[in-house]
């Protein structure tokens, strides 16, 4: 389920089974968090992050402690509040059917990661959507030079090396979940619309509409390849910290 908040660009998640829930990316206010999750008549039991946030306050620390979930934040980050560590390939439990899968995808941050939801059978288990935060985007990537000039040539070798990843580790179907690009200052460039891309041509197909505030999103399938270099905005770099702390 989506969570839009159209004023930053940006969109929070809530997955559930039908019982239990997780929730990535929240942000401050999160009654709406709480709305969607009675609406649904489920508990979230897990929080996570994709990555420390500089566009908006996160209220994942607030959630979590409001409701005594989980709250998931990468291991690497220096912070100082309560969290659990999660590492690239840890695998979150969340119900008998359903788990979560940390993927490190740096590139809009040296510590992001973005989460595999994987659906569990008696078979094994699959990836039916991946959660990307500032990484993968609709059309585009999360910019890579928000952490100044002397960070970004790093950044943007990164980025461009975990988009390949996610498309090269990640089913065909799997639905991208981004958090920015809906307007956001962290998207690298247009991303007025969800694009599919046909694995086996390469080719776009239509446009779809976005998904509105709490409903269910159909995004765009993985990418098979992405541009050689992701491009770099050309509005103003804003004046922000390198992290903001939860509320």
């Amino acid at each position: 389920m989506t969570i839009e908040t159209p004023s930053p660009g940006d969109r929070s998640y809530l997955a559930h089974d039908g019982d239990v829930a997780f929730v990535v990316d929240p942000q401050r206010d999160i009654d709406r968090v709480l709305a969607v999750a009675e609406e649904a008549g489920v508990r979230i039991t897990d929080v996570f992050e994709t990555h420390l946030h500089n566009d908006y306050v996160t209220g994942g620390s607030a959630l979590a402690r409001r409701l005594g979930a989980r709250y998931h934040v990468n291991a690497e980050d220096e912070v100082s509040f309560d969290r659990q560590s999660i590492r690239d390939g840890d695998v979150v439990e969340i119900s008998p059917t359903m788990r979560v899968r940390a993927i490190a995808t740096p590139g809009h941050t040296f510590t992001h990661l973005s989460y595999a939801m994987e659906t569990v059978t008696d078979s094994g288990a699959t990836a039916s959507a991946v959660f990307t935060g500032g990484s993968l985007l609709f059309g585009a990537t999360g910019r890579p030079d928000l952490l100044g000039r002397g960070h970004t040539g790093a950044l943007v070798r990164h980025q461009f090396a975990s988009i390949h990843r996610l498309a090269d580790e990640l089913p065909e179907h799997a639905e991208v979940m981004p958090t920015h690009g809906f307007g956001s200052f962290c998207s690298s460039g247009s991303t007025g619309g969800s694009t599919e891309i046909d694995h086996r041509s390469g080719e776009a197909q239509q446009p779809r509409a976005h998904p509105g505030p709490g409903s269910s999103g159909s995004p765009t399938p993985l990418p098979a390849r992405m541009p050689t270099r992701p491009t770099t905005s050309t509005c103003p770099q804003p004046t922000l910290p390198d992290r903001t702390r939860p509320t």
